[in-house]
């Protein structure tokens, strides 16, 4: 995960392009893409966006090596390698003390070896990795970064992997939003539907899958176009109310969200 996931989702004067992410926080929050992508509003990292991060390169770069020699071994390595390398730039003030250090890369190589309880890394060819995208559609730029685009006996599929763990049951559906922007991509781009969406949850491991067609990629859009509007909207009004729910909790504006402005006059 070598380049920037987020996108550049546009200033005041309208959107230039919009990202999975993007379109994801609007969806959830108004407020809470104000401040990520207008406001641009930078947060401490976390060890969490460190594992992902560190762990999206290392996973990319096991398939740049022949395939007998994606063993676990090599993946620990490359996981090391990619964290030397991006620590200095990217988390050079995460961690205080080396203990703290130690112990959250021995719980990430730890995550990072479920890997291969759920494929053998030795018989999958991809066709892209860290796949950068950017199409165009009726007045609207959207762009995604895939993880892995591969072809398999049933047609193309898209593989996105997550460090954390699986959603509930429930919210299990919505977790392929971004994972649906991207297969609208493709479409777009390869002209061809792909088949199937697979996210890989490390830290279980679980794997979803969902079989994917022209109808869901056709909603998709509709879907994004309203999106787009309204974040137009949006930002030609100056107004994005907060969508407070159980996710409030782990956001990382909520410090300073005028949701919660009571709980810091107390």
């Amino acid at each position: 995960m070598t380049a920037d996931r987020s996108g550049n989702t546009g200033e005041r004067a309208g959107l230039t392009s919009l990202s999975p992410s993007r379109a994801s926080d609007f969806k959830r929050c108004p407020q809470l893409f104000k401040f990520s992508a207008i406001d641009r509003i930078e947060r401490p990292p976390t060890t969490h966006q460190a594992r992902g991060t560190t762990a999206h390169l290392a996973l990319e770069r096991l398939f740049e090596v022949p395939g007998p020699e994606r063993t676990e071994e090599r993946l620990r390595s490359l996981f090391v390698d990619a964290w030397d390398e991006l620590k200095p730039s990217a988390f050079p003030e995460l961690f205080t003390d080396s203990d703290s250090e130690t112990a959250w890369a021995a719980e990430s190589l730890a995550i990072l070896a479920n890997y291969f309880l759920v494929e053998d890394p030795t018989r999958i060819e991809p066709l892209a990795r860290e796949l950068d995208l950017t199409e165009a559609f009726d007045g609207m730029r959207i762009r995604g970064i895939i993880d892995r685009l591969e072809e398999t006996s049933d047609g193309l599929v898209v593989t996105d992997y997550k460090t954390g763990k699986a959603p509930r049951s429930e919210y299990a559906l919505s977790a392929f939003f971004a994972l649906k922007i991207y297969a609208l991509l493709v479409r777009r781009r390869e002209g061809r539907t792909p088949s199937g969406l697979r996210l890989i949850y490390l830290n279980g491991p679980t794997v979803l899958e969902l079989p994917v067609n022209d109808a869901q990629l056709d909603a998709m859009e509709r879907q994004l176009q309203a999106l787009w509007t309204a974040i137009e909207r949006a930002i030609d009004t100056g107004r994005f109310p907060p969508r407070t729910g159980v996710l409030c909790d782990w956001c990382a504006y909520r410090d300073i969200c005028p949701a919660f402005a009571h709980e810091r006059e107390t």
